[in-house]
């Protein structure tokens, strides 16, 4: 696909050129100098089939998805895993398929409303056929319901797939409900960069499924970003509610940690990381200023990142408030980024937060203030040490 986008450069450079002598150089990385927490880690509950993404309920109990049995978990408050599934979905499994976010409402103690996000089998059971496959769907239930009944608010094309489906979906500080969607596997068009598909963006819609007026690019088009390929991890910033942190995982390394504002375009596939191929540059300025460099990016290193989290406060120790964390799936480690303090619009500093936990895929700060991650089969707390 580089070698595409490298004769798409080529028959663009001539039209670009008065634009590229304009374009500035790409953002540095951030400097490897952020120390690590001290902290301890208690492994709470395990026993989990894949599991993908968790959600907090005010009473303390969790709730987590787990990816081809389309089974909602409850963890008790006291955290014992409950033998029955709050729901049970049927789900294709193919890939990267299958059953991924959980969003609780904001209201939930008074509507019990819960959102999920899955790929639905066409059959009534679960499938790992690649045609057994409907759409992909985010459906509500009311968590008090017994048996709980899904009302599907949202559908989206499942195809072509399996692979880049996204599937990250919570509630923002403005109370809609945002959802990733991947481009499903076709990383040759430009499905990411067009305003009329959903595939390749961060959504927004109201909780009833229904898209708000005020949507940056008007009120009939769900896109809240552009430019993605598959995340599978986003946070919303305390210190500017509009601003959105985003992973994005990239082809054979350039995966991606970035900071975008209403209605911005994150590049791919025209700009896979910082825009420092040549070719890069004069597609960054082909996208405007609506395009938004990344905070990081790995190169050619596959750490797979899945889970975002802004610190709020200075729990694991002093100038910590602000802090971005990402987990990543194939390192087993959560990274640590310090943001220019004015804008936040460029990471100035990184360094390691916890290693050692492979196959991490959420992380969520609890009732308790502490943090608590994810991976495919246990949950754990993390609490300072000494701060």
């Amino acid at each position: 696909m580089k070698v595409l986008l490298c004769v798409f450069g080529i028959l663009i450079l001539g039209a670009l050129a008065l634009g590229v002598a304009s374009c500035g150089a790409p953002p540095a990385p951030p400097s490897q100098s952020l120390p690590t927490p001290k902290v301890a880690v208690e492994k709470l509950t395990e026993g989990f089939a894949f599991a993908v993404k968790m959600a907090f309920l005010p009473d303390g109990r969790l709730l987590v998805t787990e990816k081809a049995t389309g089974r909602v978990r409850l963890v008790n408050a006291d955290f014992s895993l409950q033998p029955e599934p709050v729901v049970d979905v049927a789900v294709n499994y193919l890939k990267e398929r299958g059953l991924m976010g959980i969003a609780a409402h904001p209201n939930v103690a008074q509507n019990g409303y819960v959102y999920i996000y899955y790929m639905a089998s066409a059959t009534d059971q679960d499938s790992d056929q690649p045609d057994d496959i409907d759409d992909i769907r985010i459906a509500r239930f009311q968590l008090n319901d017994a048996p709980a009944t899904l009302k599907t608010l949202i559908s989206l094309t499942a195809r072509p797939g399996p692979y880049h489906n996204g599937g990250c979906i919570r509630f923002g500080p403005d109370g809609k409900l945002y959802v990733s969607q991947g481009e499903l596997n076709r990383n040759v068009n430009l499905n990411s960069q067009l305003k009329g598909s959903t595939r390749g963006k961060l959504l927004r819609y109201n909780d009833d499924g229904s898209m708000p007026a005020d949507n940056p690019l008007g009120a009939e088009q769900p896109a809240y970003l552009l430019g993605l390929r598959n995340a599978f991890g986003f946070a919303f910033d305390p210190a500017n509610p509009q601003r959105v942190f985003v992973s994005d995982n990239g082809p054979s390394g350039h995966d991606r940690l970035s900071a975008a504002l209403p209605g911005e375009n994150l590049g791919w596939p025209l700009i896979w990381g910082y825009a420092d191929a040549w070719y890069e540059r004069p597609l960054a300025w082909f996208l405007g200023r609506r395009y938004r460099a990344p905070l990081w990016e790995s190169f050619e290193e596959r750490p797979v990142p899945t889970a975002v989290h802004v610190l709020a406060d200075n729990r694991y120790g002093a100038d910590m408030a602000g802090r971005v964390l990402m987990s990543t799936f194939n390192a087993g480690r959560i990274l640590q980024f310090q943001l220019a303090p004015k804008t936040r619009s460029a990471a100035v500093a990184m360094g390691t937060f916890l290693e050692g936990y492979p196959t991490i895929v959420d992380l969520q700060i609890g009732p308790d203030g502490n943090l608590y991650v994810l991976t495919i089969q246990a949950l754990y707390r993390v609490k300072p040490v000494g701060a």
